[in-house]
């Protein structure tokens, strides 16, 4: 298990800031580092550029801050049990480097969801705030295996993982691709170029998914009828619904049906 010493969520210094610990902690420290700042490795000062993370294992000397007012970043302090079996496989991430995650803003919500957690006195607190803490390293793991996208770009990608999500929580919802980039205030083509960049899909297909993998699961998981499904999931009639659902599945929606209940 590991336990969480203490931890904060978009913890802002109102002036620059030199921060030092020599020789070190006697805990690991994460800093989710969310404005430009610098970081001392090696001997050298080192750019950090915004959304980034840093891993420091025990004892090891820390050196970091800020030239300008307004610092901004997110912290842990943890310590591992050391004869956890995933111990080695969650601390395999590189420590004492400058990581740019792809999506460092789902890192910033665990934290703050962590930091939450941390200040209540639930009968679960310290399962919880394990639970979470496996959660960010696994993502943040992923993440850092996705190209980096540039900052100018990198600023869009909490807005489109948001109405992602909402295609995919409500995907029989009536949208269209050129509303949906007015909703972002982007230009249709723009939109269109940023979201397959970051999705590696286009938004109309990605719709078209969302509506099918909720058909496939009423399909296998219900009575309804074909004609039911083909409204609830948002089709404007049902032949439109079946001739999509063979193009993109490879069969009918009763063939696909009867398949399941064969299984």
């Amino acid at each position: 298990m590991f336990t969480i010493n203490s931890c904060g969520h978009d913890s802002h210094h109102p002036i620059p800031c030199n921060i030092e610990h020599n020789p070190g902690l006697p805990d690991y420290l994460i800093l989710l580092i969310k404005r430009d700042a610098w970081v001392e490795l090696d001997g050298k000062r080192h750019v950090v550029r915004p959304n980034a993370v840093l891993i420091f294992p025990p004892h090891t000397y820390i050196h970091y801050g800020c030239d300008v007012t307004g610092y901004n970043d997110d912290w842990i302090h943890f310590v591992p049990d050391k004869k956890d079996p995933a111990l080695s496989e969650v601390l395999s991430l590189p420590l004492c480097r400058i990581l740019y995650p792809f999506d460092f803003y789902k890192l910033s919500e665990y934290v703050r969801m962590m930091s939450d957690c941390y200040h209540t006195t639930c009968s679960h607190r310290e399962e919880i705030l394990d639970a979470f803490l496996r959660i960010f390293f696994y993502s943040l793991q992923e993440e850092l295996k996705r190209s980096p996208a540039s900052p100018g770009i990198q600023k869009y990608y909490p807005d489109f993982s948001r109405l992602r999500t909402q295609i995919y929580n409500d995907p029989a919802a009536a949208r269209t691709v050129p509303e949906l980039a007015a909703s972002l205030s982007l230009s249709l083509s723009y939109f269109q170029h940023l979201y397959r960049q970051f999705f590696d899909i286009s938004c109309r297909q990605d719709m078209i998914n969302a509506r099918l993998k909720m058909a496939r699961y009423y399909l296998s998981n219900s009575r309804m009828s074909i004609s039911a499904l083909a409204d609830f999931c948002g089709y404007e009639s049902d032949l439109h619904f079946m001739r999509q659902f063979k193009k993109f599945v490879g069969m009918t929606p009763g063939e696909y049906r009867r398949a399941c209940c064969a299984d």
